[in-house]
């Protein structure tokens, strides 16, 4: 599933604000939205903006599904499923509208794994109950961004467990902006500091896996080396670094990097299996790039050619 750009609002205005009238955001049949009960005009939220929305979902055989008396998120950071995220964006503070997403902009081919059967087209109805502002970083208290910072993580996880690498490394990102600690205060614990610390290099640790799926190797081997520099010995890390620069062509660096891997971690079967794959390519390698050296050797070295009394043959020329 891969992120969506923001519908062009204009072209769906006039639909939208005709109560009862359904209205195909996207001209896909995929998201349809009815307003039951107008809202008040102008006061739409925008990016970023915290809102907060009582939702009910009912699926084709009629059973309740993402119910929720008030749920709050953050607009346009994939803390919801893309449908909703989308229309919420075109409601107004206080609306109530119906809304019908289909399977690629709700939970798509997997469901949710638990109530929300696969391939699934959900009837919602959402009232807009409030939106707010984010709060800016250097006010949010250590407590909070530590609360934020790891729900953002956990939704990137999810979106990582979907196959939507990029949606997750969205989600990654965001929760690095929270589980920093340049705004620390007077008041702030060391172990508070160490704690969103540790759960910082969690996120790049996660992220570099996310980036490799999606091949970006130079901006995960920054990722990883992020958390090297705090915890030279962390384990995951050195071991996504080794697959990272193996990928880059660095075969011998790969190898050295599972080796320590499996000097602090011997017990590991990945790290084992990995390193003694790795020895034996480099190997074949090594014999295949002697064997071309010594085809070419022979091919420089081709004896000229002798009479039957074995003394070399002249060439006679005319002039």
């Amino acid at each position: 599933m891969q992120p969506l750009e923001t519908p062009d609002k204009d072209n769906i205005e006039d639909t939208t604000l005709i109560e009862g009238a359904w209205a195909d955001i996207l001209g896909s049949g995929q998201l349809k939205k009815k307003t039951v009960k107008k809202g008040i005009p102008n006061t739409r939220p925008t990016t970023n903006e915290i809102c907060t929305i009582k939702i009910s979902g009912q699926l084709a055989d009629g059973k309740a599904v993402d119910v929720q008396e008030k749920f709050s998120f953050q607009l346009g950071d994939l803390e919801v499923i893309q449908g909703i995220d989308l229309i919420v964006a075109l409601m107004d503070c206080h609306e109530i509208s119906q809304v019908e997403v289909g399977p690629r902009f709700a939970y798509g081919s997997l469901g949710n794994g638990k109530d929300i059967p696969p391939e699934a087209t959900i009837l919602y109805t959402i009232e807009l109950l409030e939106v707010s502002k984010e709060t800016d970083l250097e006010l949010v208290n250590i407590d909070e961004r530590l609360r934020i910072g790891n729900a953002k993580r956990e939704r990137g996880n999810w979106w990582y467990s979907r196959g939507d690498f990029t949606s997750s490394i969205q989600c990654y990102r965001r929760a690095l902006d929270y589980l920093d600690t340049e705004n620390e205060t007077e008041t702030d614990s060391p172990e508070k500091l160490q704690e969103i610390l540790d759960d910082r290099l969690k996120v790049y640790n996660n992220m570099a896996a996310a980036q490799m799926k999606i091949e970006a190797y130079d901006a995960a081997l920054k990722s990883v080396d992020n958390v090297l520099r705090c915890q030279k010995d962390n384990v995951k890390a050195i071991y996504r670094k080794s697959k990272i620069v193996t990928a880059m062509g660095k075969m011998g660096e790969g190898i050295a990097l599972l080796e320590r891997a499996l000097h602090l971690d011997p017990s590991s079967k990945i790290v084992q299996q990995d390193l003694m794959r790795l020895q034996a390519k480099q190997k074949l390698e090594v014999q295949k790039e002697k064997s071309l050296y010594k085809k070419m050797f022979n091919l420089n070295s081709t004896p000229a050619p002798t009479t039957s009394q074995g003394k070399p043959k002249v060439k006679l020329t005319v002039s």
